[in-house]
């Protein structure tokens, strides 16, 4: 097997995670929406999100300390580029990309109804990386749809189609199929 040695564009060797939208709330309670796909589960409860310090959804997050996680699927591809767009605070990304908001139930930041599965969470603490922030989040609180649960109780990204960010920058998404073990 022949390799090449590469020492740029290392993160790209280790891509595809599900795409999620995170919601946060501006100071005039416009709904902002950010789409991410660097993001990592930091333990069992907790998820760590790079996200840049110059952003709305940073400094929504530090202001309230509360956001909620989306996992958007294939049907939602579109609306999830939208929602990646650097808009204005006095607009808000959600209505652009014609999504809804539901009531969270621990946390005062809304969910998305159209997402097959929803987290609301808490910030926790943050590690500064050049421009961005490594930020640590508690999740508290879940949403899953029925049809949607694997059998160890969590998403079934297979069967929900989420979508996989598997070329960054550029918009280039994909879906998992034909699951496996290994025994």
């Amino acid at each position: 097997m022949a390799k090449r040695y590469v020492e740029k564009g290392l993160t790209n060797l280790v891509r595809a995670r599900p795409i999620i939208i995170v919601v946060s709330l501006h100071p005039d309670g416009t709904v902002n929406a950010g789409t991410f796909g660097a993001y990592t589960n930091v333990s069992g409860s907790e998820i760590g999100i790079a996200i840049g310090k110059m952003s709305h959804t940073y400094r929504n997050i530090k202001r309230v300390g509360e956001l909620t996680i989306n996992v958007v699927n294939k049907p939602m591809a579109k609306a999830a580029e939208i929602c990646g767009r650097d808009i204005p605070e006095n607009e808000s990304e959600l209505e652009q990309a014609n999504l809804h908001c539901e009531n969270s139930k621990k946390v005062s930041v809304p969910i998305i109804r159209e997402c097959v599965a929803n987290i609301e969470c808490r910030y926790v603490k943050e590690i500064e990386i050049n421009y961005h922030s490594f930020v640590i989040v508690r999740c508290i609180a879940g949403h899953i749809e029925e049809k949607f649960i694997a059998p160890d109780g969590g998403l079934d990204v297979v069967k929900s189609q989420a979508i996989f960010n598997i070329g960054y920058p550029e918009p280039l998404y994909a879906t998992l199929e034909n699951p496996f073990l290994v025994r």
